[in-house]
């Protein structure tokens, strides 16, 4: 949502919330208490991102060097410097909600004009034809570099995941190398997707010959069979559900048996900003269920009600508690 597409509210709501985070890192209280003086929807709106701030630093709590210790909200007219105390919300809970009450600037997406170096924005499911004619899909944020040469075809996925439907030539090997290892494909239909140091491989058609970036031993993936390259040697295993391979290209989150938190990190891939969830016995909540990621703020408050949980927002930032 861009700035004049936001309500009086929910821009007085950001305004405010962007005061109490400077006012916490050493902002001048006598300029603050100027800014409320300006009108009384001044406090009630600092008050209300007090509020949300202080949920979503219990939230973060395991980051902050104190455990956060649970507070009534205050009311509207108490004094800044006294309300300054009323919350602690952690450093990188602060970062995070720079970032999300920002200009956009941070956000702002890479696409260049290079056909050998693919982008898809957050939120975007992109796709391409490369020039053998196999196609790539890319999720959101995923980035890849085309290296086709004569003496094969390689491809470098750099961040994210994406869906590889290839051409078979025997006489051109494709393989798709990233951080985590390499995938050489034997005439197949599969899906790679970076996390952090490893990488998870999924075939749904054909045969893919994988190996980690340790050396540390191959294995062959056949149709309906994953593997994850983590360093160890990969060991094939069978695909829990085949269907939720490759249904993020539809627009669609199918999942089983999930945690919370792993379901509201999958959705929030598809937006700017974070998604918390407050508590642990809440974030280990089981889920299951296919969810809209192509609208994924409509997604979280399907997922909230469900589980009949309450939402707060605050910009880019929604907290289930």
């Amino acid at each position: 949502m861009s700035d004049k597409d936001k309500t009086g509210g929910e821009a007085l709501f950001e305004a405010a919330a962007r005061r109490t985070l400077r006012l916490r890192e050493g902002g001048d209280p006598a300029e603050h208490a100027a800014w409320l003086a300006a009108g009384p929807e001044r406090a009630a709106a600092m008050a209300e991102a007090d509020h949300v701030l202080s949920l979503i630093g219990a939230a973060t709590a395991p980051l902050a060097s104190e455990p956060f210790q649970p507070r009534r909200r205050r009311d509207i007219a108490t004094p800044p410097r006294a309300r300054r105390r009323a919350w602690r919300i952690p450093a990188a809970a602060a970062a995070c909600l720079v970032l999300a009450l920002g200009t956009g600037v941070a956000f702002k997406a890479f696409a260049p004009d290079d056909p050998d170096h693919l982008v898809a924005e957050i939120g975007q499911v992109r796709r391409e034809v490369l020039a053998d004619g196999s196609a790539v899909t890319l999720n959101t944020g995923a980035v890849l570099d085309v290296r086709y040469g004569p003496d094969g075809r390689k491809v470098r996925l750099l961040r994210g995941e994406a869906f590889f439907d290839v051409v078979h030539d025997p006489s051109r090997p494709f393989v798709v190398e990233s951080r985590a290892g390499s995938a050489r494909v034997l005439g197949t239909a599969f899906d790679v997707r970076l996390r952090g140091d490893a990488a998870r491989v999924s075939v749904l058609r054909g045969a893919v010959r994988v190996e980690p970036a340790s050396g540390q031993g191959a294995a062959v993936l056949r149709a309906g069979q994953g593997a994850w390259l983590d360093g160890a040697a990969p060991r094939a295993v069978a695909l829990e559900d085949p269907a939720a391979v490759d249904a993020w290209r539809q627009g669609r989150l199918v999942v089983y048996h999930r945690p919370l938190s792993e379901v509201v990190d999958e959705i929030g891939r598809y937006r700017r900003g974070k998604v918390f969830v407050r508590g642990q016995a809440l974030a280990a909540r089981p889920v299951s269920g296919v969810f809209d990621v192509a609208r994924p703020d409509d997604a979280i408050d399907a997922l909230a009600a469900s589980l009949n949980l309450r939402t707060a927002r605050l910009g880019g930032l929604v907290l289930l508690y």
